[in-house]
């Protein structure tokens, strides 16, 4: 599979830079990751109106 520098960047991201390795937010990247099964809801919280995401077990490993 081939990903996009945008897709590539919010795994590393999530993994590397994201508090508590949530990402927040929805755009058409994060769609297609979680399609491909890279990323997957984690929900909302409720100071934030948008959704979380977290890595998938396949999502550490395309890290590699």
């Amino acid at each position: 599979m081939e990903l996009t520098n945008a897709q590539k960047s919010i795994l590393d991201h999530t993994a590397h830079k994201a508090a508590g390795n949530f990402y927040c937010g929805d755009s058409k990247e994060m769609q297609e990751l979680v399609r491909l099964g890279l990323m997957e809801s984690a929900g909302t919280k409720s100071f934030c109106p948008d959704e979380y995401f977290k890595l998938t077990r396949a999502g550490r490993e395309s890290l590699r």
